[in-house]
């Protein structure tokens, strides 16, 4: 059975929970949800040790090329790393050139802009952060002030690449080192954050 956005029907959880006691079959369930796993009040509580999260990255660039087939998808683990420092067997795609890299950058990697170049790139991403702030933000998370918040997102996109400095992010910001602190758990998954 598959359910998607989880997060928004937590009432099931327990009756979920027994259905995965009672039988142990793999893949009877399968949970869907835009929210970050860890954000998901009570989620991992109620399944721990019955569920398996698989977090889905945007496109790479052979998705996008739809080459997928003939050149096994990049995991980021020490032993695909290691695999491929060692061999030149794995064959590259054409080269591109700067444009393209950064056409392809500021495109982005989700489905909708990544694959339809007639989709309106501002627009889709403007309302993906829309609804991230006022669904995911403020229902989930329960931030009160989404103005302060979108605040703190654009000041942490603009530190993208760069070593975190917490409290220039919280004074770009204008909120406390510990708010901030706080709140970048909400943007980065807990396995991936310091």
């Amino acid at each position: 059975m598959l359910i998607d956005e989880i997060q928004y029907a937590p009432q099931l959880l327990p009756f979920i929970k027994m259905a995965v006691d009672k039988d142990r079959q793999p893949g009877l369930f399968w949970l869907t949800g835009s929210q970050q796993f860890h954000l998901m009040k009570g989620v991992s509580e109620s399944l721990a040790g019955r569920v398996g999260i698989i977090r889905l990255l945007g496109f790479s660039y052979r998705e996008r090329m739809g080459r997928t087939a003939q050149y096994p998808p990049f995991l980021p683990v020490p032993e695909i790393i290691e695999a491929r420092s060692q061999t030149d067997a794995l064959p590259s795609l054409a080269p591109l050139s700067l444009k393209e890299v950064y056409k392809i950058i500021w495109r982005g990697a989700l489905p909708a802009v990544a694959l339809h170049e007639e989709t309106n790139r501002d627009l889709f991403y403007s309302s993906y952060v829309q609804t991230y702030l006022q669904r995911d933000v403020r229902d989930l998370a329960r931030i009160g002030d989404l103005t302060a918040f979108l605040r703190f997102l654009r000041a942490s996109a603009a530190c993208s690449g760069q070593l975190l400095n917490l409290a220039g992010l919280a004074r770009d910001a204008d909120i406390a080192p510990n708010t901030a602190k706080s709140w970048l758990s909400i943007l980065v998954p807990r396995s991936s954050c310091a």
